[in-house]
């Protein structure tokens, strides 16, 4: 259950959910004259609204919401009683009525996959080995045949535990006195230190991060995906940084790379996209004999061999039918064209489908992905394809339901949740009235407390971080900024229009103009996955292109690799040298890494809550 709910309470869904919704009209302002250009374009019911008085007396929720109450008092009750609940319920139902729909997506479309991913193509699961692996012996039936004693009681565990435990610890104490030296865990200095000069500084960002629980992943996946992952970074990428920065002039540094998504800087990000899509393509492929023996068997046209603990097939069809005209119809009927609608909604699965793809298989723990539905489609087709009305609720409706950059997609877990349910043997029913009751349970308590927290929080939620504040303004910002120009384009045509002329090549601007240089470099990262999962059949050394995908969002790679690279180097040396049976005495020792570096960062930010100490205290950075 937790699985499941574990990214909707926070940044995951609700942050960005109230700010898409009420940010718009609190950030308005006569100077960027939102309220002409963007608020016109967002359905009124998705959002509570202030009385149009400002001497009106009556509540003003998003006033509140992001200055606080006029008055907080100390009583909890007055304050729950100040709260205007009945204007915030109906647009938190109606978005938590589109989340439905798109989880009923993930899950139906987990459920078909899930058989290919675990029995056919016998992905890792990385993530949920770890979890399988601490439950060992705690339940009868549960103890593995492979190793003697349960988990905690194994001696390799408990080292790796202690080990990462005392090494933050160590580190941890650092925050009471400014000279107690740490146990450097990075070297960030590299990039303003040596890589300075061309073509040097070509190469940045080079960072050398350590993190135990990445190591641990890493040695849970095969080695050949471990090797991808910090290759296609370390060797690939940057010679082709060099090579596009010296050669082709197209960035002073490597750093400019990183985040552009547009123009030619976003060469990069645009062949991981691209590859992005070519992986779920080539997994529906290779899933395509199952998927179409569900199809006959919910058709009723082939009889169906259930399995223990397996979902029936016309219910998982129906399910995904029924959320998908669910989510289509539900931005339908907020003035969204039918087809942009759909369209949003099969790249927003295709997605949201290869990054559950990369955790289970590559053990991923933190990965971004830039682009949302509306934003690839504005490249395909333009924004005046698109029109206002439209750009305007899909890219909301993209940023909500991209949970954070797709780093937090309900998909990943949903996909966990069924493998460990399969491997636990736990009954179709109760696996599902587990999830059913989490969401219950998380849309109730979510929808009071996180209301509650910003209505009574010094300042309001304009003061509780980047997902309040710098993002809406940022966000709409650009929004406002197309809107603009497509304005501009129509007043344009019109008046070519009146003197029944053509609109001339050199006035027509970006906003009404289809994105090639983008679309090249997508169809390039396709064209290059493909060709590798081909020759991968061919040629038994050619490396997987998984680490491809990763460039889809750099944010994770350029911090991680050196760690993907250690677990791959501590992996390889043991298999090279001590066979099977060293791999799997020494399994348990690096799912100890993974397990200390959780329990150690948990335990000393509570001791740091206790003693009073606030902010980031001691977190893992990734950024």
């Amino acid at each position: 259950m937790t699985i499941l709910v574990n990214p909707l309470p926070a940044i995951g869904f609700m942050t960005y959910m109230l700010s898409a919704q009420m940010a718009p009209y609190y950030y308005a302002t006569p100077e960027n004259k939102w309220s002409e250009i963007v608020l016109p374009h967002l359905p009124p019911e998705l959002a509570a609204q202030d009385p149009k008085d400002p001497f009106s007396s009556d509540p003003r929720p998003i006033e509140w919401f992001f200055n606080g109450l006029p008055q907080i008092k100390d009583s909890f009750l007055e304050n729950f009683n100040a709260i205007p609940w009945d204007l915030l319920a109906r647009p938190y139902a109606l978005w938590c009525l589109a989340l439905l729909f798109l989880l009923g997506i993930f899950f139906a479309l987990s459920a078909l996959l899930h058989p290919v991913w675990s029995e056919r193509e016998r992905l890792p699961f990385p993530v949920i080995q770890v979890a399988e692996q601490m439950m060992d012996g705690f339940f009868p039936h549960s103890q593995s045949a492979t190793y003697a004693t349960s988990f905690f009681r194994d001696r390799m565990a408990l080292w790796g535990i202690g080990i990462v435990f005392a090494l933050h610890s160590w580190n941890f104490y650092a925050n009471y006195d400014s000279n107690w030296p740490m146990i450097p865990m990075s070297i960030t200095h590299i990039d303003g230190t040596y890589l300075t000069e061309a073509p040097w500084r070509y190469l940045q960002p080079f960072m050398f991060k350590i993190y135990p629980s990445v190591i641990g992943f890493m040695y849970l996946v095969s080695l050949e995906v471990s090797f991808s992952m910090w290759f296609f970074f370390a060797v690939v990428l940057k010679l082709l940084s060099v090579i596009a920065c010296g050669w082709f002039g197209l960035a002073n540094t490597g750093w400019a790379f990183m985040w552009a998504r547009n123009g030619a800087q976003g060469l990069f990000h645009n062949q991981g996209l691209g590859a992005l899509f070519a992986m779920v393509l080539s997994g529906f492929f290779m899933a395509r004999s199952h998927l179409w023996q569900t199809i006959l068997e919910a058709l009723g046209l082939r009889h169906e061999e259930r399995k223990a603990f397996s979902f029936c097939s016309r219910t998982l069809w129906l399910l995904l039918l029924v959320s998908f005209f669910g989510a289509v119809g539900w931005l339908v009927y907020f003035r969204v064209a039918w087809y942009w609608a759909v369209l949003c909604v099969v790249l927003l699965t295709m997605i949201s489908t290869g990054v559950a793809r990369l955790v289970a298989e590559g053990g991923v723990m933190y990965i971004k992905c830039v682009s949302y539905p509306a934003d690839i489609i504005q490249t395909v087709f333009s924004p005046a394809r698109l029109g206002a009305n439209n750009l305007m609720l899909t890219s909301s409706w993209g940023k909500v339901f991209e949970f954070d950059f797709y780093r937090m997609t309900p998909m990943i877990n949903l996909m966990g949740a069924l493998h460990a349910g399969s491997q636990s043997r736990m009954k179709q029913r109760s696996l599902l009235f587990g999830l059913a009751a989490a969401l219950v349970v998380t849309f109730a308590v979510t929808f009071f407390s996180i209301h509650y927290i910003a209505y009574t929080h010094p300042g309001g939620a304009k003061d509780m971080g980047w997902g309040f504040g710098p993002w809406p303004r940022g966000f709409y910002g650009e929004q406002a900024t197309t809107a603009n120009q497509l304005a501009h384009w129509e007043k344009t045509k019109a008046r070519y229009a009146e003197l029944g002329l053509e609109v001339p090549a050199s006035e027509v601007p970006s906003v009404a103009r289809t994105d090639w240089s983008r679309i090249g470099w997508m169809a390039v990262g396709a064209g290059v996955m493909w060709l590798c999962l081909f020759l991968r059949t061919r040629i038994f050394w050619w490396p997987h292109p998984i680490g491809i995908v990763l460039w889809a969002g750099f944010q994770g790679i350029f911090a991680m690799w050196f760690s993907y690279f250690l677990g791959w180097l501590f992996k390889s040396v043991l298999v090279r040298f001590g066979g099977q049976k060293q791999y799997f005495k020494w399994r348990r020792f690096f799912i100890g890494l993974i397990v200390g570096e959780a329990l150690a960062v948990i335990l000393w930010t509570l001791i740091a809550w206790y003693m009073g100490k606030t902010g980031t205290v001691y977190n893992l950075e990734y950024n």
